[in-house]
């Protein structure tokens, strides 16, 4: 039986995954004097767009920041000003709902990016081993783990933690639930950078964001570091859109003929403002594990993030929630040396599970109250 000491002092923790979860993760763990290495798919920090803007919560992922010893790089990186929000509607007016949600619990907002590597930058030189894709896990006799990829030798380590994101790779070897897609995608793009500052969409965006929000649908701007202006479009089409459709992603007139079909009834006057965009698309389908599934705990293994509870992201939660899982994995390893790490790890699963099987739930709810999204989760 390994106890959290022995695998403090002489073990090693594989995480899979070098988002916010998994760097947060393996931060707090090398402080403790844990051996860590994190295993990511992408080529470095900067071979992929992290995504746009998000606000870290006093309670969850501003508590993560804090105790990884990182408040004043965050605090230099983020911008208060972010966090001011409006709703309209189809027509450019505001919104009827308006005053139905307040912020005043959002914190100050950071971009996806620059968190990520602020996060990154805090690890040990070579903790982090890029362009590694897992491929599975394997128990071994002796009780470890053993990690194959896809083009680099096998690497085996006492627990494993996966924090690869939906499409995880390690969730399998725990439960054969898996994401649900909710029939809606979002579609980000860029706007202009001649509209940036000093143009229409600027004004109404200001410092922070603006939903526009009518008849189901919804369209999110939004404010970026470096003034960059990003938006996302939700719309309702396939999982495996626009390839079901018979176009590229790239193909942007295609694309964007897409969007103008999905919000044929609003204000031409306002979707002309809204489509003003350049670069590439990039799509996220919109899945949820249902909010009260259960595994087994097994020796060694575990994860964290939205490979354990993935969600859309209707109320801002997600990345809160992988940080503050990090942040209860890493206090649970290090509370009680002599206690068991299978032991350990069960708790937390169970505390974690708990945790968002309500966050699930209410994140669900919005989902019904402005897109009229209603899932049956019991079925297959």
């Amino acid at each position: 039986m390994m106890t959290c000491k022995d695998l403090q002092t002489g073990g090693t923790v594989a995480i899979v995954g070098a988002g916010p979860a998994g760097a947060t993760l393996a931060r707090l763990l090398q402080m403790q004097g844990f051996s860590v290495k994190v295993f990511e798919r992408d080529a470095s920090s900067t071979s992929r767009s992290q995504g746009g803007s998000l606000d870290l919560r006093k309670d969850s992922g501003q508590r993560a920041v804090d105790k990884a010893g990182l408040s004043e790089t965050f605090r230099q990186a983020s911008r208060r000003e972010a966090k001011a929000f409006k709703m309209l509607d189809s027509q450019g007016s505001v919104h009827p709902e308006e005053g139905a949600e307040t912020h005043e619990d959002a914190g100050p907002e950071i971009d996806r990016g620059d968190l990520r590597q602020l996060l990154l930058d805090s690890l040990a030189p070579g903790t982090v081993a890029w362009g590694h894709l897992l491929k599975d896990i394997h128990p071994e006799t002796d009780g470890r783990w053993r990690l194959e990829f896809a083009k680099q030798g096998p690497v085996t380590a006492d627990l494993v933690v996966g924090a690869d994101g939906v499409g995880s790779r390690v969730r399998h070897r725990l439960t054969p639930v898996r994401p649900r897609y909710i029939g809606m995608t979002m579609l980000a793009a860029n706007i202009r950078q001649d509209l940036w500052r000093g143009s229409e969409i600027a004004e109404v965006v200001g410092e922070g964001s603006v939903m526009f929000a009518d008849g189901g649908k919804t369209i999110f701007v939004q404010r970026c570091s470096h003034d960059l202006i990003l938006l996302y479009y939700s719309i309702e089409v396939a999982e495996d859109w626009p390839v079901s459709q018979g176009f590229a992603l790239d193909d942007s007139k295609a694309v964007l003929e897409a969007v103008a079909a999905a919000y044929r009834d609003w204000s031409p006057k306002v979707m002309t403002m809204l489509t003003q965009v350049e670069g590439k698309f990039q799509r996220w389908p919109l899945s949820v594990m249902p909010p009260n599934y259960r595994w087994e705990t097994r020796p060694g293994v575990t994860m964290i993030g939205d490979s354990s509870h993935a969600m859309p992201p209707f109320t801002g939660k997600g990345v809160n929630l992988a940080l503050l899982d990090a942040l209860e994995l890493a206090d649970g390893l290090t509370a009680e040396p002599t206690a068991a790490v299978t032991a350990t790890v069960e708790a937390f699963e169970r505390s974690m599970q708990n945790r968002t099987q309500k966050e699930i739930g209410e994140c669900l709810e919005v989902g019904r109250h402005i897109y009229g999204i209603d899932l049956d989760l019991s079925r297959p």
